[in-house]
């Protein structure tokens, strides 16, 4: 028990300081790209390397997890603990950053692919609790450069930037490794056939409807994240735009910490998703229409508190209908449809962000679309498991 807390606990750091280490420089960009005797498009480079590398590892990604789960993920581990503690050494050198954050982000997809089969192989009782926690770190790790970035910056410089994930990577790392040493390995699956994993993959109709659905929300959420500032400059309420995405994502992290034990408890994914899916379209409907401090302020962090939790909720389908030997592939391929959707309809929403009314309706037509995939997932007692 005291192996599997401290390896769980491990992960948690490790998730926490993979999301960070991706948006370090958003909120101090321009800044890095001064110090460093760069463009700023080159500091912008280092955001974009984490989802480019994502859709091109996490297939490959899923299969050697279910090869060889506890080695793999070790490995992501390791390289994602190199990314956030070597930083430091040379903050001000862009060379040095870059392939620091090249390490991040091939350790990336090895954590977060790992949700379903981590919490199926050494949590089997309390599958939908660990998923939650990793999921939490998630959202956490990134609220947290956002929100802190410019804070520390203006506090110590870069130094001052990395040394919190620095330290969170070298406490993530101790307890992770301490923790999966005293881990029993799951014998390596010694026929994993890449052919095999992918076809297996490709003919489950349940992971392209989930990525799609996954794909769709992340992309509402990260269109929130990143445009929702200047939509509303448009029509002069600019200066509330981060807090109320703030408030979005807290509310949404308390989400992720109550509503997925109750709806997986009681067999109720599918219901959830169709009901939060509706409910969420509604309110960016209606935000199209009646964009105000006041309609702001109550809708977006309700929008937060349901459509948050829905990732680990789709997490925990996989642990639930799948079997450990293909968690792996399952997570990787679903990934994979959802990774494209929301990078496409991020960029997208470019064309309409000069308008409250058009960005809205935008962000109402990808929910739509999630609103019918749901309609495709058959009810929890029906599924059949693969």
């Amino acid at each position: 028990m005291k192996s599997r807390f401290l390896t769980l606990v491990g992960l948690i750091l490790i998730v926490f300081v993979s999301q960070a280490i991706w948006v370090t420089y958003s909120p101090i960009l321009t800044n890095v790209a001064q110090i460093s005797g760069v463009s700023d498009g080159s500091i912008g480079l280092l955001a974009i390397i984490y989802p480019i590398f994502f859709l091109i590892l996490t297939i490959p990604v899923g299969i050697l997890l279910d090869k060889n789960f506890k080695l793999w993920l070790t490995v992501g581990s390791i390289l994602t603990f190199a990314s956030g503690a070597f930083r430091i050494f040379s903050p001000h050198a862009y060379i040095w950053l870059l392939g620091f954050q090249v390490l991040g982000a091939i350790g990336q997809p090895f954590s977060l692919n790992a949700f379903a089969l981590f919490a199926s192989t050494y949590f089997e009782k309390r599958k939908p609790i660990t998923i939650s926690m990793l999921s939490f770190s998630v959202y956490l790790g990134t609220i947290f450069s956002l929100a802190a970035g410019e804070y520390f910056y203006n506090l110590g410089g870069l130094h001052m930037v990395f040394l919190p994930t620095a330290l969170i990577s070298v406490v993530g790392i101790v307890l992770f490794l301490v923790g999966i040493l005293g881990l029993e390995a799951r014998k390596p699956e010694e026929n994993v056939s890449v052919y095999k994993e992918m076809k297996y993959a490709v003919r489950q109709r349940n992971l392209w409807v989930l990525g799609v659905i996954l794909g769709l929300g992340v992309a509402a959420y990260d269109n929130l994240s990143t445009w929702l500032q200047p939509v509303i400059q448009t029509i002069g309420m600019g200066q509330v735009a981060g807090t109320v995405v703030a408030l979005t994502l807290i509310l949404g992290l308390v989400g992720i910490l109550i509503l997925p034990n109750v709806v997986t408890r009681k067999d109720l994914r599918t219901i959830y998703l169709r009901i939060v899916a509706a409910v969420v379209l509604l309110i960016f409907v209606a935000l199209a229409f009646v964009a105000s401090k006041v309609t702001m302020y109550a809708l977006l962090p309700i929008s937060g508190f349901i459509m948050l939790p829905a990732y680990p909720i789709i997490m925990e389908w996989i642990s639930r209908f799948y079997a450990k030997s293909r968690q792996g592939i399952a997570t990787g391929f679903m990934a994979f449809v959802s990774r494209i959707f929301s990078v496409v309809f991020t960029l997208s929403a470019l064309v309409v962000i000069s308008s409250v009314t058009s960005y809205f309706l935008f962000l109402s037509a990808l929910i739509l679309g999630a609103v019918v995939f749901t309609w495709f997932l058959p009810r929890d007692k029906k599924v059949v498991p693969a």
